[in-house]
């Protein structure tokens, strides 16, 4: 017999009492009286808390002593029935209606902009989810012929613990999770009896409880059980494989990620990404460079040296930018003036300017700005066209001593 555990008891008016008990939450029966006991999270009244934020549930005591129930039983399976994006009402208050009180609740929320709370409040009264993430994204999941809705699938659990059971069909979404007899699901398999009974017989069956395995069964020997165990194995090591294969591939991505920052970001984290780009493609080393509050950078080749300015702005390109640069410029030759040598010294603005707007939005750097830096005899450098320099870098297109002789050739604006 299979025990429905529910905040809405007529829910199940329709339900056969020869197969079904249904129990209100605040009054469970024993837990192991039943092969399966479901545990139903999907009635909008159950989402409701007196308090002022969406941080727990007025049913939190009857929650507590389900959880009780679970820890303290042995033979039951138990499924634990995610809600679909329901809203959870909080903040109760009252104003009076005659000489009686009106309680309604002043805010609610939806549980998918809710998901943290969520989950905390699962874990903290009903299940402990230890690493346990969702997602809100509408899926259907096939069960043998029939397409069960989940508005809520499982982003992250501990693998070691759980294992995937049900996925979204063609988007391949976990939407149930198990760990030994208990079962977590975001399907809507409540919704009527027949997607209940789809569930159970294929992830839970609905049987006698088997004898336990002996040991000594795995000595025995039948059919083609060593071929389908060196199957498994060699299965087994390609997944392995590909994991690990996709593991450098996410370090790759996280890589090209980080050097794409240099179209959003300003300060140390723009210049830290830069100068890395700059030094592999003028092979050079920036980590002895000292950061006098001068320049950002000062690359010295053999011919020529580049003193660089590197700026991440949320406005356009102006004037001031330009002359900065020249200011840094005509520093370092006074500094060489004083020593007595002689240097072939380049300005190059590096700039992400409007910082916060897609590529495409961006404003042109305007003609005032080009025309400076002409007349300074420097180079700026949109990241834009950092980035697609380093591209063709990355690619073959272009050498190390061609990227050199690009910012060492071309003054104004550096196009590509």
């Amino acid at each position: 017999m299979i025990q429905i555990i529910t905040y809405d008891v007529s829910k199940y008016s329709k339900y056969s009492d020869k197969i079904y008990k249904i129990s209100n939450l605040g009054e469970i029966q024993a837990l192991d009286d039943f092969e399966i006991c479901v545990i139903d999270l999907t009635s909008e009244n159950l989402w409701n808390y007196n308090g002022q934020d969406p941080t727990s549930v007025n049913c939190y005591k009857d929650l507590l002593t389900i959880k009780e129930a679970i820890i303290n039983s042995n033979i039951a399976r138990i499924i634990i029935v995610f809600p679909q994006n329901k809203k959870i009402s909080y903040n109760q208050t009252y104003d009076w209606n005659g000489s009686s009180k009106h309680y309604y609740y002043q805010n609610s929320i939806q549980l998918k902009d809710n998901k943290d709370n969520l989950i905390s409040i699962i874990s903290k009264n009903l299940l402990h989810l230890e690493k346990i993430g969702i997602s809100f994204e509408k899926t259907k999941t096939i069960l043998v012929s029939k397409s069960i809705d989940a508005d809520f699938n499982f982003i992250r659990y501990n693998e070691e613990e759980f294992e995937a059971l049900t996925f979204s069909k063609n988007s391949n979404k976990v939407t149930t999770i198990n760990k030994d007899k208990i079962y977590i699901t975001t399907l809507n398999i409540l919704e009527d009896n027949e997607n209940l009974q789809l569930f159970i017989h294929n992830y839970c069956k609905n049987e006698q409880q088997k004898e336990d395995v002996p040991g000594w069964i795995q000595n025995v020997k039948f059919y083609n059980d060593n071929q389908l165990e060196e199957d498994k194995n060699n299965n087994n090591e390609k997944i392995q494989k590909l994991k690990d294969k996709n593991i450098e591939l996410q370090e790759q991505l996280n890589k090209n990620l980080e050097y794409k920052s240099i179209l959003y970001t300003n300060g140390d984290e723009l210049v830290k990404v830069v100068l890395e780009i700059l030094d592999e493609i003028l092979e050079y080393d920036s980590s002895e460079f000292v950061d006098e509050k001068k320049e950002d950078f000062l690359i010295k080749k053999e011919d020529i040296t580049f003193v660089g300015e590197i700026k991440g702005l949320s406005s356009a390109v102006k004037n001031e930018n330009v002359s900065q640069l020249d200011v840094h410029v005509q520093s370092y030759l006074d500094d060489l003036q004083q020593k007595g040598t002689e240097e072939k010294v380049k300005g190059l603005l590096v700039i992400n300017h409007q910082r916060n707007k897609p590529i495409e939005e961006r404003q042109e750097v305007h003609e005032h700005q080009i025309k400076l830096a002409t007349r300074n005899e420097s180079l700026i450098i949109e990241t834009k066209t950092l980035l697609r320099l380093y591209e063709k870098y990355k690619l073959g297109k272009v050498t190390k001593e061609e990227c050199k002789k690009i910012f060492e050739d071309n003054i104004g604006l550096l196009e590509i």
